[in-house]
């Protein structure tokens, strides 16, 4: 029987180390992950669309990276990512959702926030970024390409809503309205 229940709790172990692991923060920056993000972006969203507030997601993609990390080396390239995602939240509201969305790339999520709010944001997230450079005495300039998405009705999960902000990242952006 005792080897029944050692059993059970292993197996609960097993599982809540998975939960936990799911929405463990990124081990270079501190960050939620791209699994957090997601999970996240349906509570977040949810409560706007209750609310009837305007949501806007911001994209960024450090410029580079792979080059930085192969001149300078990975504790520099992971210097980079540290200080980009300092400037994210520098930049941002505690209520904003700031993530490393995967290698390169960045995620901020902020309700009742529109497409006036993008341009402040980002002009605040580049001058965090020129400073926390000189700083730190990083050996190079901090560059990202930015990219947004907003909307009064986003969509339910986060997919649409990140090919719309990915598409302004690379300069695609249609003339439909959002």
């Amino acid at each position: 029987m005792s080897l029944a229940v050692l059993k059970i709790l292993a197996g609960r172990l097993y599982d809540s180390d998975r939960l936990l692991a799911r929405h463990a923060p990124d081990p270079v920056t501190g960050l939620p992950g791209r699994r957090a993000f997601h999970d996240l972006y349906e509570k977040l969203i949810a409560g706007s669309k209750r609310r009837g507030t305007s949501v806007l997601l911001l994209v960024f993609d450090v410029l580079h990276l792979k080059d930085i990390n192969d001149r300078f080396g990975y504790s520099v390239g992971d210097d980079v990512l540290r200080t980009v995602a300092d400037a994210l939240i520098e930049s941002s509201r505690t209520t904003d959702l700031v993530t490393r969305y995967g290698g390169d790339e960045f995620t901020v999520l902020l309700v009742e926030a529109s497409a006036k709010d993008a341009e402040i944001v980002m002009s605040r997230v580049q001058q965090k970024l020129r400073q926390l450079t000189i700083y730190r005495n990083l050996p190079l300039t901090v560059e990202c390409r930015m990219g947004y998405a907003d909307s009064y009705n986003p969509p339910d999960t986060a997919e649409e809503f990140l090919r719309v902000a990915d598409e302004d990242l690379q300069g695609k952006r249609s003339s439909q309205s959002k």
